[in-house]
């Protein structure tokens, strides 16, 4: 946790130095500053028993099975934007809500500096997120979307998407739209909580790109991105106790497992808005290739119909994520306990859940709208749903219910 600071501060410091020279270089004294926020309160409740149901993998946990819950869904962020002449500006963001660790700590989600030398070009450093979301910038604002979360089973499996690093947007006009490219690079930073523990990845390579094009009423998106970790030692233990053992199989498993490996995603999405209609999709692939391989898709549709200040929605997801290699390994009866980590091991993304919802959204005041929605979901594994250890949940069926306030000031 030191360190982690340690290099907020650090790149804070930077950026500070960076936009004081900035504004003294172009003759500005006095940046000007603006102050915004956003918040969620959210509660929802589902009657399974025993198990906890998570929006996303950097929870430690969510809402309880028999009992209502605050926790899953509310958070509270806030964020200063600089602007120190027509081509510098700088903004940080920090957002506290229920994190790997069970903890409502606060957390620097942006903080960048931003050089824009014309309409058609756009560069930023600091720390950056990616371009994963059609209805805003970050998973955190629930007032930019439609429904009460953004859907679990296409992003929230996507841990880690906040990075230092570097960003460069070219845009041009493109028919009847616009046209965006976006390539960013640098240090992978996030984590999650698995299996009843928090894991914070070793720092990572992070590139990617996202391709937008936008239009009055419709927006399409393909958007890529691979992490390379190099110094992933968490299952060398293992590896280390399996070589250890006689069996010819046994040590070839062993050899399986490796410190590097890539994460990589893509995915394609649409928007479409035509008068009080609106529908969006997202559809994903994604491919993890430390042994056993796994490999996976998603896929997240939302419709929806305003009728004044009143939107009823219904979404569909899916999300299948599984091993693509054979992991077949029988040992003896006394070495049970090794047994029984090695299959937590080549199961331990294992991803098979699907969901309907229907909901409506109130917007009753400008910037506040409240949400009501209910979900019914079936995961035969899941490791978003997980039992009272912590453990990834195993032919389960729920109906959550769920309300929110959202608003941004």
């Amino acid at each position: 946790m030191k360190n982690r600071h340690s290099t907020t501060l650090c790149l804070l410091a930077t950026l500070l130095s960076l936009s004081a020279a900035a504004s003294a270089d172009n003759g500005t004294q006095e940046p000007v500053w603006r102050l915004s926020g956003f918040g969620t309160f959210g509660a929802g409740y589902h009657g399974s028993d025993g198990f906890t149901y998570r929006r996303d993998l950097e929870q430690a946990g969510g809402h309880d099975g028999g009992r209502l819950g605050f926790r899953g869904d509310s958070r509270i962020g806030v964020q200063a934007s600089a602007s120190f002449d027509a081509r510098w500006s700088a903004q940080i963001q920090s957002v506290s809500r229920l994190d790997s660790e069970g903890k409502w700590t606060p957390q620097l989600s942006w903080t960048f500096l931003r050089y824009t030398p014309s309409d058609n070009l756009d560069m930023r450093i600091g720390r950056l997120g990616v371009d994963l979301y059609l209805d805003g910038d970050s998973r955190h604002v629930g007032y930019a979307f439609t429904a009460v979360r953004p859907a679990p089973e296409v992003l929230g499996v996507v841990t880690q998407d906040l990075f230092d690093g570097i960003d460069l947007t070219l845009r041009r006009p493109a028919g009847d739209g616009l046209l965006s490219l976006r390539l960013y690079g640098g240090r992978s930073r996030g984590d999650l909580s698995l299996y009843g523990r928090q894991y914070r990845p070793p720092e990572a390579r992070r590139l990617g790109a996202t391709l937008d094009w936008v239009s009055e009423g419709l927006t399409l998106r393909a958007a890529w991105g691979d992490t390379y970790t190099t110094r992933d030692t968490a299952l060398q233990p293992l590896a280390t106790a399996l070589a250890s053992v006689p069996i010819p199989l046994a040590q070839a498993r062993a050899a399986q497992f490796d410190t590097s490996h890539h994460l990589t995603f893509a995915g394609l999405g649409f928007l479409f808005e035509r008068g009080p209609f609106s529908a969006q999709g997202m559809f994903s692939w994604s491919r993890f290739s430390q042994f056993p391989t796994y490999r996976g898709h998603g896929a997240n549709v939302i419709l929806g119909y305003r009728v004044g200040a009143l939107k009823p929605y219904v979404t569909y997801s899916r999300v299948s994520l599984d091993p693509s290699e054979e992991t077949d390994l029988s040992l003896p009866a006394p070495l049970a306990g090794l047994q029984s980590a090695y299959a937590g091991a080549v199961d331990r993304l294992t991803m098979n859940q699907r969901s309907i919802g229907a909901g409506v959204r109130y917007d009753f005041a400008p910037n506040y709208a409240l949400k009501f929605q209910v979900d019914r979901i079936n995961a035969a594994e899941s490791i978003l749903i997980i039992d009272s250890r912590g453990m990834p949940a195993r032919d389960v069926g729920m109906t959550l219910y769920s309300i929110a306030l959202d608003f941004v000031f």
